[in-house]
């Protein structure tokens, strides 16, 4: 059965006595006679050898991918707030868009400037880790634990993107080491720091308050720490932390409490899902096995621990662990919630190199296994950067890898504003309202300064509202209710088909058809290799109930070949196409963008009557389409397939693309 780590029997240089006085002599001697005494301790040669190398190798891919990478979701809609200064938004508190307008404050509005200040704080954790640990278990352990930060794939990725973990884990690391030193030194100082930094955690996110209630659980549970609550300095810091609640309280007090309603009813469903039982499989594969185990085992030994420090860094391990154990199986599989526990494992690794010791030293191989932990822990984080920052590549990487295996959150957002304002000088005599169809896309285009302040607007009513963004957006005059004050004005309606399903299209566009009048498709643009894909329309803002000027257009779909599928001569091309209220008259079959002969007919689709729509097509059943292309002088290679759909009316929409293989059949001599 694995042992479990007791800290009251540390090896000597996690003297816990050495909390008083940070450079202890005996201290540093115990050191010096621990690495004398195990000169093979792979962890301790790395720790003395290989940190600044590696720590190097990690900050230079981050500083890479930072500044290659565009913004995805998050990072524009808090950039998007710092434009918008205010206490608190419906998401989130002030750090993070405050932190993203410091940013584009120095460095004018790019990617790289909204996510310097994170960048700058992500690689300072492992610094920030060692000097927390410090005064708890001594330098060598200490430079131990920042090595092992950087072997925690989520940790060492923590500064690449704008997101509210790398504050949060940053201010709650600083609240723990100003907290043990408040404690050891009773130290007014110490104290109104701890008070300060925990009032500046709670403006980061929700999460950071199981920092704060860790240390009360400690003052309720502790024998030896009941008595800070009779401690005046202890309460001045008390005050101070609670000032952080102050915007929240406000925001929601003033909103209906807004904020609390997404966190704890529209956030999720809160039906149980087995499948949110496979929680610790997927937190020991992101954290890689070995060295998950390691902390989950480091975590339980302090929960035996009589010391305080220890049981502090447990029960905040805990909160975090355990609360987050408890609800995965009833939240929303939709939304991102894997990196909840991370603030939790990182106080962790102060104690896990001694605890690696004592787990791995009745075993022959224990050397071994703890090079193994370091080097699988170590890839995984080299392999997480270069995944996420693989995006930044994904036009070069996309023919080698295939459609649909590289995300597209990070990239094409550029070439997308660019093609929009081609849009609006070809279809526009002056400048028009812009509305999207989701948050993210109206905050990238204001982001690339297209539209007039208070000129782009939103139809998005799921994303936002799964996001806790509808609030916001309704107070900055972004969503439906006020698009609909803009009268007779004309606007350009944006889609990213790429993200949506032919349900969700027609809902959208239906939405659109219920404010506005006359939608007339214009073009649709393909970016990344066709891996996103935007329709633009031109509408008419009006009174609502004049849907019946709104028609949606005709929409299509290719079966065959699949995207990636690697054709002959003389392939086929299959699928179905059809026109709410109205008919497809003509299927023309384009190949990168030109008229390709073909031949072939209609055909009977009667399983289409389950797609939202196609019933309403008056050529029902004979909704399908089979064609013999003829490949000519097409020559070998990757090319795009797509169709233009001529409805009864005359109208034109371009339907959805495909990327195909064109592998002629050699001919003998």
């Amino acid at each position: 059965m694995t042992r479990l780590i007791d800290v009251n029997t540390m090896n000597n240089d996690s003297n816990e006595n050495n909390e008083n006085n940070e450079n202890d002599g005996n201290n540093e001697s115990c050191v010096k006679q621990s690495q004398m005494s195990i000169p093979t301790d792979p962890l301790r040669h790395l720790a003395s050898h290989w940190l600044w190398p590696l720590g190097a190798l990690i900050f230079a891919l981050k500083a890479l991918f930072a500044f290659r990478l565009e913004l995805y979701s998050d990072e524009i809609f808090y950039w998007f707030e710092s434009t918008r200064p205010a206490l608190a938004y419906s998401d989130l508190p002030f750090m993070s868009s405050l932190l993203a307008g410091l940013g584009t404050a120095v460095l004018g509005d790019t990617p790289f400037a909204v996510r310097l200040p994170f960048f700058l704080i992500g690689c300072s954790l492992p610094a920030v880790l060692y000097w927390t640990a410090l005064p708890l278990v001594g330098k060598a352990e200490a430079r131990e634990a920042a090595l092992l930060s950087l072997c925690l794939p989520l940790a060492s990725s923590l500064g690449l993107l704008a997101v509210p973990d790398v504050p949060l884990v940053f201010l709650g690391l600083l609240a723990i080491g100003f907290f043990i030193r408040a404690r050891a030194t009773d130290s007014l100082t110490h104290w109104l720091a701890t008070g300060v930094v925990v009032a500046l955690g709670l403006s980061t996110h929700y999460r950071f308050s199981l920092f704060p209630a860790g240390a009360v659980l400690l003052l309720l549970w502790d024998s030896s720490s009941r008595q800070l609550w009779r401690n005046p300095r202890t309460l001045i810091a008390f005050v101070i932390a609670a000032a952080g609640l102050v915007p929240v309280i406000l925001f929601n007090a003033s909103h209906q409490m807004g904020s609390l309603a997404f966190y704890l009813v529209d956030r999720h469903p809160w039906e149980f899902r087995p499948a949110g039982l496979l929680h610790l499989f997927e937190q020991a594969l992101l954290s890689t096995p070995l060295l998950y185990g390691l902390l989950l085992a480091t975590g339980l030994g302090l929960l035996r621990s009589a010391e305080p420090n220890a049981r502090l860094v447990a029960l905040i391990a805990a909160l975090h662990i355990v609360l987050y154990a408890a609800l995965a199986p009833f939240s929303d599989p939709t939304s991102t919630t894997l990196h909840w526990p991370l603030a939790g494992y990182i106080p962790l690794l102060i104690y896990a190199p001694a605890a690696l010791r004592r787990l791995t030293s009745s075993f022959a191989i224990g050397r071994r296994v703890t090079a193994l932990l370091f080097g699988i822990g170590y890839l995984g984080s080299l392999t997480a950067l270069i995944g996420v920052g693989s995006q930044s590549l994904h036009t070069q990487l996309q023919p080698i890898l295939g459609m649909g295996v590289l995300s597209t959150k990070m990239a094409g957002w550029a070439p997308f504003a660019a093609e929009t304002r081609l849009v609006v000088a070809a279809h526009f005599e002056e400048p028009p309202l812009i509305v999207t169809d989701n948050y993210y896309t109206a905050a990238q285009l204001a982001f690339a300064k297209l539209g007039e302040p208070n000129s782009i607007y939103t139809l998005d009513t799921e994303k936002a509202v799964r996001d806790g963004r509808a609030l916001q957006l309704s107070l900055w005059g972004m969503d439906t209710e006020a698009l609909i004050d803009n009268k007779n004005s004309p606007a350009l309606l944006i889609t990213e088909d790429s993200t949506l399903n032919f349900g969700q299209k027609r809902a959208l566009l239906q939405h659109a058809c219920a404010v506005s009048v006359g939608l007339k498709f214009l073009q649709q643009i393909d970016l990344v290799g066709g891996a996103k894909r935007f329709s633009f329309y031109a509408i008419h803002i009006a009174e609502p109930a004049q849907p019946i000027e709104c028609s949606i257009p005709a929409r299509g779909w290719i079966d065959s070949p699949a995207a990636g599928e690697r054709v002959a001569e003389n392939f086929t091309v299959s699928g179905w196409a059809f026109a709410e209220g109205n008919k497809v008259d003509l299927i023309r079959v384009l190949i990168d963008g030109k008229s390709a002969p073909y031949s072939g007919s209609r055909t009977e689709r009667t399983d289409l009557d389950i797609v939202a729509g196609a019933l309403l097509d008056s050529q029902f059943p004979q909704l399908g389409y089979r064609y013999q292309i003829e490949t000519g002088d097409l020559s070998p290679g990757a090319h795009t397939l797509q169709l233009e759909l001529v409805s009864d009316s005359g109208e034109v929409t371009n339907s959805l693309i495909t990327e195909f293989y064109f592998s002629p059949i050699p001919r003998p001599n």
